[in-house]
This record gives C-alpha cells, sequence and structure tokens, in this order.
C-alpha cells in the first residue's frame, strides 16, 4: 500500500522544502520507489531535485478536471526516485471557477490512486490553501518544521488547527506525525525557553531536532542531501540528524 506524507506549515521559512526533498531521499535511498509531489507555487523542490523539469507532467493537471492517468509523464530525478513537478499554473488555481471542495476532492482521489510507489512526499505551499488542503487530503500523514522564534510556534499553533479542519472536511484518518524542531541552538537561552513554550502548548515533536548547520545549506547549493558529497564535503553530524529524523518521520506512516 503507498503510503503519503505531506510536509506543511503555514508560515514561510521554516524549513519545509528542505525537510521533503530529504525524506524523499532518504526513502529512494533504501529501495523505497518514491515519487515527489511539489505543490507549491514557488517550486523550489522541484528546483532542487531537476532544474529542467520542461517537458513532463505538471502537479498542476492533478486540478484539471480533464487529467488522466495515462498521459502522466514523470521526471526521473534518480534511482527510485521521480518527480511531479511545479510550475506557474499552480499560481491560477484561486482563480479557477467552482467549489474548493471540488478542486480538494480531486487532487486527493487523484494522488491516492497513483500507482507503482512505495512512497508519495508532497511539499504543500504555506500561502495556496487549495494547493496545501489538496496535499493534506490526501495524506496519511503530515509532518511540519517548525523554528523556534515567536512567530513559528504561531504558525504550529494554527497548522494543528487547520489540521483538525482537514480532518473534519476531507480526511478524517490525516496524522499529524509530528513537528520537527529545525535550527535549533542548544547555545540560544531563548531557544530554551521556546522549546518549553511549545511543550506547554501540547505540541507534538518529535524526538529528533535538527540544529543549525551550515551543511545543510551548502548541500542545497550542490542539489544533494546533507549525506551526500564530495569527500571532506560533508558534516557527519548533520547528515546524522538528518537520517535520524528522515527515519522517524517514515515510521510515522509505518515505512
Amino acid at each position: 500500500m503507498i503510503r503519503i506524507i505531506a510536509c506543511a506549515n503555514l508560515k514561510g521559512g521554516e524549513g519545509k522544502t528542505t525537510l521533503a526533498r530529504h525524506v524523499a531521499y532518504h526513502a529512494a535511498s533504501k529501495g523505497m520507489k518514491t515519487l515527489a509531489v511539489d505543490l507549491d507555487p514557488q517550486a523550489n523542490l522541484t528546483d532542487s531535485l531537476l532544474p529542467d523539469a520542461d517537458g513532463y507532467t505538471s502537479s498542476a493537471e492533478l486540478f484539471d478536471a480533464t487529467f488522466e492517468h495515462e498521459s502522466l509523464r514523470l521526471a526521473e530525478s534518480e534511482k527510485n526516485l521521480w518527480l511531479l513537478p511545479a510550475d506557474s499554473r499552480l499560481d491560477a488555481l484561486a482563480e479557477i471557477a467552482g467549489d474548493r471542495t471540488v478542486l480538494v476532492n480531486r487532487v486527493r482521489a487523484r494522488l491516492r490512486s497513483l500507482a507503482g510507489f512505495d512512497l508519495i512526499v508532497v511539499d504543500t505551499p504555506t500561502n495556496a490553501p487549495v494547493c496545501y488542503l489538496g496535499g493534506l487530503a490526501a495524506a496519511d500523514g503530515a509532518v511540519s518544521p517548525v523554528q523556534m522564534d515567536a512567530y513559528g510556534i504561531a504558525g504550529a499553533v494554527r497548522l494543528t488547527q487547520a489540521i483538525q479542519r482537514v480532518r473534519t472536511h476531507y480526511n478524517p484518518k490525516l496524522a499529524h506525525i509530528g513537528f520537527v524542531v529545525n535550527r535549533f541552538n542548544s547555545r540560544a537561552a531563548s531557544h530554551g525557553a521556546l522549546l518549553a513554550q511549545c511543550r506547554a502548548k501540547r505540541l507534538r515533536l518529535l524526538d529528533s531536532v535538527l540544529r543549525e548547520r551550515v551543511a545543510v545549506q551548502d548541500a542545497l547549493g550542490r542539489r544533494m542531501p546533507v549525506w551526500r558529497g564530495p569527500r571532506g564535503s560533508v558534516n557527519t553530524r548533520a547528515a546524522r540528524e538528518m537520517r535520524a529524523l528522515c527515519s522517524e518521520v517514515l515510521a510515522g506512516v509505518g515505512l
């Protein structure tokens, strides 16, 4: 049975796309046939996995009433990893005439009916409701990065509420795998205080914590996961943290 994970947050800059691509890379490296679906109009996941995605089916076509699975043309990023890329047409979805519920349920059904994969990882946007609702409506589980600042925590609380609305209206079985504490600095007193605040708000936090690591941004520049790169360029601590997190996320949907 295919498992679907949505990486979601309602505040930008928290590390959502970085999380999505690493979960996809990790699953593929473990032999799982993995499809990364970019539902974010910014297309950062697309750019990081396959900069030249012209000529392939766009994720925007999932919202089209005339879409047929037979016409699906996926981009292969590497062994066991395929991409359904985003393009500018996602920006126009808010202008499509019709019921938002119809569009969300359409995407939900189409993502769930894709065959031949063990895992689908969906990168959802922060500011395109039809797209992020579609990703969450289709998912078995949602995972969310959160940074230790007041805006990040406020966004996490809002996302918790959004997940509950998705359960009510679209997907009663949606599990919240949890929040990933991202770019944590154990030397910053404010980070420790805000982490305690997260716990007081009963936010579901994963055991794995991603600390502030330059290596993560360096890996993005190489268009590689943080555990891969030229000799001497890989930060083993960053790699170990990210691998542990990805394993915990996959375990959240039974993989």
